[in-house]
């Protein structure tokens, strides 16, 4: 049996490939990069970023407890 990889596992695999790449390099570096809290704070700092974390999240709900085979 043969077992087929859609785009959306590839995409998914790709972001924790990054995620995992940037920690690694951020362990590595000393600080130098932008921590992941850094990020976090600047996101939380205003109403904007906010809203659009909060359509991204949802979306990405959507997309993995809505869909049907």
């Amino acid at each position: 049996m043969m077992s087929a990889v859609v785009p959306g596992a590839i995409v998914w695999l790709a972001l924790a490939a990054a995620a995992v790449v940037w920690l690694g390099l951020l362990a590595l570096s000393g600080g130098r990069f932008t921590s992941p809290r850094k990020v976090l704070r600047w996101f939380l700092a205003a109403w904007l970023p906010r809203c659009v974390l909060l359509i991204a999240w949802g979306a990405a709900g959507w997309h993995v407890f809505c869909q049907r085979p």
